[in-house]
C-alpha cells in the first residue's frame, strides 16, 4: 500500500473498517444473511448458558471465558457478560473487570497464534466470516508491518474488530513482543475504565434503564 508511514491512527481505523473487499453481490450477501443469524442465534445460546454459570456463583469465571472465546474465534461484544453482571452488582465490578480483560488478553494470544500457525484453516473461515474478501485481507499486510502494535492498540479502544487484528498480526508476522504490550495495555485500560463507570455510576445507570424500560431490570433477566 502507498500510505506514508506517519499515517494517522484516524486514516488506519477508516482503512481497515472500510467494506472495499466485502462481496458487493445479491447471493454473497443472502447467504450472509443466513449464516449471520446461524451465528446470532449460536451466540445468544452461548450467553445465555455463560449466564446460568455466572448466576450459579461463577460469575468471574463465566466473564474470562466469554471474553476469552469473543476475542479469538465467537462473534460478539465483548462486554456481552462484564456489563449485566457488573450493573447488577456494582460493588464487583473492578473484579469482573480484572477477569474480563484477563480473558480478552488471553483471547487475542490465542487469535495471534491462530494467524501465525492456523490461519488457512482456521483464520481464513473467521476473516470471511466476517465479510473481508481475500483481495482485501491481502492488501492490510503492508499496514500491519508497518503499524502492528499501533493498529492493536486503536482495536481495543474503537469499533475495529480486536479479533481479526490479532488474527491478522499473526498471519502478517506483527512481532509478538510489542503485539502482546499492545494487547495487555488496551485491554487492561479498557476494561479498567467500564469497570470504574460501572462501580460509581452503576446505581445510576440501571436505575435510568429501569425508567426507560418501564420495569425493573430483575423482571428483565
Amino acid at each position: 500500500m502507498s500510505a506514508p508511514p506517519t499515517e494517522p491512527p484516524a486514516e488506519i481505523a477508516t482503512e481497515i473498517l472500510t467494506g472495499r473487499g466485502a462481496p458487493a453481490d445479491g447471493a454473497g450477501e443472502h447467504r450472509d444473511r443466513h449464516a449471520g443469524g446461524r451465528v446470532r442465534r449460536a451466540m445468544v445460546a452461548l450467553i445465555a448458558r455463560l449466564h446460568r454459570w455466572a448466576e450459579s456463583g461463577h460469575a468471574g469465571s463465566a466473564v474470562c471465558t466469554w471474553n476469552a472465546l469473543q476475542g479469538s474465534v465467537v462473534p460478539g461484544p465483548s462486554e456481552a457478560l462484564f456489563l449485566p453482571l457488573g450493573l447488577a452488582d456494582p460493588r464487583r465490578a473492578l473484579r469482573l473487570a480484572a477477569w474480563a480483560s484477563l480473558g480478552a488478553t488471553a483471547g487475542g494470544l490465542i487469535a495471534y497464534l491462530i494467524g501465525a500457525f492456523a490461519f488457512e484453516s482456521v483464520g481464513r473461515p473467521l476473516v470471511e466470516l466476517f465479510g473481508v474478501s481475500a483481495e482485501r485481507w491481502a492488501s492490510l499486510e503492508g499496514l500491519f508491518l508497518r503499524r502492528g502494535a499501533m493498529i492493536v492498540l486503536l482495536s481495543t479502544m474503537s469499533p475495529l474488530s480486536t479479533k481479526l487484528v490479532c488474527i491478522g498480526s499473526g498471519a502478517f508476522g506483527v512481532p509478538f513482543a510489542p503485539f502482546a504490550l499492545a494487547l495487555v495495555l488496551g485491554r487492561g485500560a479498557r476494561f479498567l475504565v467500564l469497570g470504574l463507570v460501572v462501580r460509581f455510576a452503576g446505581e445510576r445507570l440501571v436505575g435510568a434503564l429501569e425508567r426507560r424500560l418501564g420495569r425493573s431490570m430483575a423482571s428483565v433477566r
